[in-house]
């Protein structure tokens, strides 16, 4: 089975609680209040975002049998990514390497 794109309105629920929180940041910041709740607005906003994509991927696994989207990603192994962090990380990794 081909995994399709997401529907618009599937798109228009992720991103509805972002986009309300925005508006009520506008908002806030305009009228000078209510500004002790804005992160409690982004707390809910960003719960409301990941519930809604899990929702969404768990309706497309049981409806249409598309598991794609938690078969997508695989978990590494362990050996070449233990390298690669070690190189890439800190100012003085060349002394870990001078080390070796």
């Amino acid at each position: 089975m081909k995994n399709q794109k997401p529907s618009m309105a599937a798109r228009f629920m992720v991103f509805s609680g972002p986009a309300i929180a925005f508006l009520f940041t506008c908002y806030a910041i305009g009228a000078g209040s209510g500004t002790s709740l804005l992160f409690a607005v982004w707390f809910w906003a960003a719960a409301w975002s990941f519930l809604a994509a899990l929702a969404g991927a768990l309706w497309r696994g049981f409806r249409r049998r598309d598991w794609s989207a938690f078969r997508r990603y695989e978990l590494p192994d362990g050996r070449e990514e233990r390298h690669e962090w070690s190189g890439k990380t800190g100012r003085y990794a060349y002394l870990r390497e001078f080390e070796d």
